[in-house]
């Protein structure tokens, strides 16, 4: 059970990230749908995923969750950074 723990309680929170993008895809709250947004936030979600997978893969083994930590974090903040510079990016054109 406490090998499971952790990685399932890390693809329950890639949810929200999908919620997202399916916010963004259809246009909620009478805002325009962001469809370049709506990718960015399904590829954080499938990121938390393979995050979740790797965890599982990586087991016991300190150096596997250490690689598998660190790239989940420089995958997940790298998409944030694109989708920030994106939003940027399409504001500054209105």
């Amino acid at each position: 059970m406490g090998a499971y723990l952790v990685p399932a309680i890390l693809a329950l929170s890639s949810l929200p990230a999908f919620v997202a993008a399916a916010l963004f895809a259809r246009g909620a709250g009478g805002r325009p749908a962001m469809p370049a947004a709506a990718r960015l936030m399904r590829a954080v979600g499938i990121a938390i995923l393979a995050g979740a997978a790797g965890l599982l893969w990586a087991g016991d083994d300190p150096a596997r969750r250490l690689a598998v930590i660190v790239a989940l974090a420089l995958a997940v903040n790298g998409l944030g950074l694109l989708l920030l510079l994106r939003w940027v990016r399409d504001g500054t054109r209105r």
